[in-house]
């Protein structure tokens, strides 16, 4: 026969409160297992001569919530296997997590029937509904409630806080998005409610299975700390009729040479190693990004979810060696196999095809850089330093020899382009960062500027009168 496991919620353990289904099924004394006997239901089994065993003993070895629910789980479909049938009661099946554990451990022949009943869930619900006021309400276990993400826009209930240590990992959980003193409702296994503040939550007299906490959800202007969701709800009033004319008025295009000042003002943040300014920068480039998906929304370009969905669709196509079965071995064969994947995406055929997809849009330098780095991919072109820099005196020579008048701007242009795209060169070939060295070196100039003018006392000492190789630069 097959293994088959019944379960059933028992909620707080009232008898009154269970459905009729549920108590037939008590009454008919199968094999009973009860994830714990310190349940009231364990009391009225107890009083009917209804015979039952429970999981209490693998509480007490398991090594921590993910021993426990598959020991437990093991435990039942060993039960089921010998009887064929048994009967799992547990506080609240929608959240109970040994239930998952169970199917999840399914054997092939097994079945499992989940018969409705009132949940641990619903009795505490029943209470706290009011002082919740609203129906938008998330239902979580304590232990899955740690391990997730949290929604503080969202009201939530928090079940199952057994003792004083699951409680305290609840409350530093929750005391990522709220002050120690704002006020929780606790809830007691006699479904006692009382309100405490969050910092009280882990110092209350007693805890069981049956205990919870309620927490009423918050709009992001009445909270301290706010989430992505947040940034995309303000980025949407601000372009509403009832928010700022200016932030209506912008396109894509508008706000490009935003989004280019935001990032080389993220990359001065990195530069300058300090995480508070970095922070600030990433929440202005954020806003940025925030900012034209509202306006893609508004002209049914995009939205959000579809943004988020390409590109980790992406990021999982060009990792196969992560959430694949290829096996990559160094940096340089996972580099290599990006660009592959890359060009099979973008349907490039040819190497001269994979040139003309590098961006137009990038900055001069970076652009080089990026055209330079792919040709340098063929044999013939990847010269070494000596070489690079002999070419680079050459063109230097050559820029002096022919001199400047005025007249023939266009040869001077020709030949200073072929030195900046040599400086290029010379910085892939040495695993640089031109675009950023240079922006680096402007920043130095500044500084000493700065320095030379703060330290000059005299006339002639005035700032008129340094050159560049005072500034450092030869």
């Amino acid at each position: 026969m097959k293994p088959r496991v019944k379960i059933i919620s028992v909620g707080p353990g009232d008898p009154e409160l269970l459905n009729q289904k549920t108590l037939n099924l008590l009454m008919e004394k199968k094999q009973i297992i009860l994830r714990t006997s310190r349940h009231p239901v364990s009391e009225w089994l107890e009083q009917r001569q209804i015979p039952f065993i429970s999981a209490d003993d693998l509480y007490d070895c398991a090594e921590d919530f993910d021993a426990l629910q598959s020991s437990v789980s093991d435990f039942i479909w060993d039960r089921a296997r010998k009887y064929h049938e048994v009967v799992y009661a547990v506080p609240d099946s929608s959240t109970d997590r040994t239930v998952g554990a169970l199917y999840r451990k399914k054997p092939e022949n097994g079945e499992i029937e989940v018969i409705p009943g009132f949940s641990y869930a619903d009795y505490y619900l029943a209470s706290c509904r009011g002082l919740i006021g609203t129906s938008d309400i998330r239902i979580s276990a304590a232990t899955d409630f740690i391990e997730s993400e949290y929604d503080p826009s969202l009201s939530l209930l928090i079940t199952e806080i057994d003792d004083e240590i699951l409680a305290g990992e609840v409350k530093e959980h929750l005391s990522e998005w709220m002050d120690d003193e704002e006020e929780i409702i606790f809830l007691d296994s006699g479904n006692r409610m009382r309100t405490i503040s969050l910092f009280e939550l882990d110092r209350q007299r007693s805890f069981s299975h049956l205990t919870a906490a309620a927490v009423k959800g918050k709009q992001f202007a009445a909270r301290r700390k706010k989430t992505f969701s947040d940034l995309l709800k303000i980025m949407d009033l601000l372009r509403s009729p009832e928010g700022c004319p200016w932030d209506r008025a912008q396109t894509h295009q508008s706000l490009t040479p935003f989004l280019i000042e935001e990032a080389w003002e993220t990359v001065d943040a990195i530069e300058e190693n300090d995480p508070v300014h970095l922070s600030e920068e990433l929440g202005d480039l954020l806003f940025q990004i925030a900012f034209h998906t509202s306006i893609g929304k508004s002209l049914d370009e995009m939205t959000i979810q579809e943004i988020t969905t390409g590109i980790c669709e992406k990021m999982i196509r060009r990792h196969p060696h992560v959430f694949g079965n290829t096996e990559i071995g160094s940096a340089a064969a996972r580099e290599d196999n990006w660009e592959k994947i890359k060009q099979q995406e973008n349907g490039i055929r040819t190497f001269n095809e994979s040139l003309r997809h590098i961006s137009t849009g990038l900055p001069s330098l970076r652009y080089a850089e990026k055209l330079i780095r792919r040709i340098r991919t063929l044999p013939g072109f990847s010269r070494d330093y000596s070489e690079i820099i002999s070419a680079i005196v050459s063109a230097a020579g050559s820029l002096k020899q022919a001199g400047f008048t005025g007249k023939d701007k266009s040869a001077l242009e020709g030949q200073l382009g072929n030195l900046l795209f040599l400086c290029a060169e010379l910085a892939c070939c040495t695993e640089t960062d031109g675009e950023v060295i240079l922006h680096r070196t402007a920043q130095k100039v500044i500084h000493e500027f700065g320095v030379k003018e703060s330290e000059s006392k005299k006339p002639s000492e005035s700032p008129e009168r340094l050159t560049f190789n005072d500034l450092g630069v030869y």
